[in-house]
């Protein structure tokens, strides 16, 4: 059974635009994959209709519209199965936490769990998630058992939310850089940002680009 969460996408803004699966549709998508697991090829309109008892094609479609919009699917118009389940780079986002030496991020041995979510929902490039622990980046919205989605990439723009290596751990704060200091800001006054000297800079891993909550 696949979880369901609230998706919090960052928008070019800055801003959070929450967008969720409701029972339905993930119920369907779960069909989809499902079928094809089974079969090797996705369902038609009118097997979806029957395994739901949907009367309507055209409920059926209003559903799988809604999936493609949210980026687990694309449609192929004019093909009787043209449904295709998008997979990304990557089977679900790996949940990073310790990072062992001299590996990639995305190791097998560094994932602590598998989120089910296409990665190409939030970008196509590699990605990973932490999940939060601790309330250092509340004033940024993000709560403590939050899944944070990263893009990879090592280098980070001012006021960029990222994570980075600190001692093997990966930690999430906001990035800024001085004349000769590099700052890890926390979004919460009770914290010290942790400072860096510009010739011993941090590693970083990758740049916030969404936000997953259970529901």
């Amino acid at each position: 059974m696949h979880q369901m969460y609230a998706i919090l996408m960052m928008h070019p803004s800055g801003v959070f635009i929450m967008k969720k699966l409701t029972k339905h549709q993930s119920r369907i998508l779960e069909f989809l994959l499902k079928h094809h697991e089974l079969y090797g090829f996705p369902p038609t309109v009118r097997e979806i209709a029957a395994e739901f008892d949907l009367r309507s094609p055209r409920t059926v479609r209003d559903y799988l519209l809604t999936l493609q919009h949210k980026g687990y699917i694309k449609l192929h118009t004019g093909k009787k199965r043209g449904i295709e389940i998008l997979k990304g780079h990557q089977a679900g986002i790996p949940v990073v936490g310790r990072i062992a030496a001299g590996t990639p991020i995305i190791a097998t041995e560094n994932a602590e769990d598998i989120l089910e979510v296409q990665p190409g929902f939030f970008t196509t490039a590699p990605s990973f998630a932490v999940r939060v622990r601790g309330d250092s980046m509340i004033g940024a919205g993000i709560m403590d058992g939050d899944y944070v989605i990263f893009r990879q990439q090592n280098a980070a723009d001012n006021g960029q939310i990222v994570a980075a290596l600190i001692d093997d751990e990966v930690t999430i704060k906001r990035y800024k850089t001085t004349n000769s200091e590099i700052l890890l800001l926390p979004e919460n006054t009770a914290y010290d940002p942790i400072v860096l000297s510009g010739t011993d800079p941090p590693t970083i891993l990758g740049v916030m680009v969404g936000l997953l909550r259970k529901l």
